[in-house]
């Protein structure tokens, strides 16, 4: 029997409350968003956590065994309402990339000319299947 040392971390949200005088509603949004949230978040709220997961295991030797494993399937990311909002598109995205791979050759046989005419649009079109083709690949961890 081996000894293992588990490292466990969680994200629990903290919560704050302050009072702002200010004259008008957004001047007092204006002050808010100036205010360290840090500083005033003491409030730990331990059923609304997330990102559960095992940070790193370690055996006898402090050799690791595993790193990162995700418990609950949430993650964070930083990016803004930008990054958010890619998150939210992706599946769609997604969904267009693997149908436009799928018709990748009906579009390239469309495209082209027996006099080369469209040549170059053919050679982006291949360009863009592949870079979709490597796209759709690491959306399904084969990469």
């Amino acid at each position: 029997m081996s000894n293992f040392t588990v490292v466990y971390a969680v994200n629990v949200p903290h919560y704050g409350r302050i009072q702002i005088e200010a004259p008008t509603a957004a001047e007092a949004i204006a002050v808010a968003k100036h205010r360290d949230p840090a500083e005033i978040c003491t409030e730990r709220d331990r059923s609304s956590a997330a990102c559960a997961r095992i940070v790193s295991i370690t055996d006898d030797d402090g050799r690791s065994i595993a790193e990162g494993v995700t418990l609950d399937g949430a993650f964070m990311r930083y990016g803004g309402c930008t990054a958010w909002l890619l998150c939210e598109a992706s599946p769609a995205m997604l969904e267009s990339l693997q149908r436009m791979v799928s018709r990748s050759d009906d579009l390239v046989h469309a495209l082209a000319c027996p006099n080369g005419r469209n040549e170059h649009l053919v050679e982006r079109l291949c360009a863009a299947c592949y870079v979709a083709r490597a796209v759709i690949a690491a959306a399904n961890g084969e990469t």
